[in-house]
């Protein structure tokens, strides 16, 4: 069963490796069926930023199987977003700062 805090479309501002995103999330894509229907079969994320951390043009499209959220271990729809945010940026190219490369003032 998909958590209930999943079943939701809103828009939301998260931060992808210390960038601002705002994502608009929606479990039910492109619409919201009937309750006699079952749950969607596909939900989309779209993810636009300022900077290019997300893409080249600030913008990127995804979507995922609805099914994958069964299966989730995320305990928010923000940590799931998150999660998302970070792999399409790795996947456009960014490495994120090592934890070792980091100064500490103390």
């Amino acid at each position: 069963m998909i958590p209930e805090h999943f079943k939701q479309n809103i828009q939301l501002g998260i931060k992808v490796y210390g960038f601002e995103v705002q994502v608009d999330y929606h479990y039910w894509w492109p619409e919201k069926k009937s309750e006699a229907e079952q749950g969607p079969l596909k939900c989309h994320a779209e993810f636009r930023s300022d900077s290019p951390v997300i893409s080249n043009t600030g913008y990127r499209s995804h979507f995922f199987y609805a099914d994958l959220l069964r299966y989730s271990t995320h305990s928010t729809l923000e940590d799931l977003l998150i999660e998302i945010g970070e792999y399409l940026a790795r996947e456009n190219g960014y490495e994120p700062p090592s934890l070792g490369n980091q100064l500490s003032l103390f």
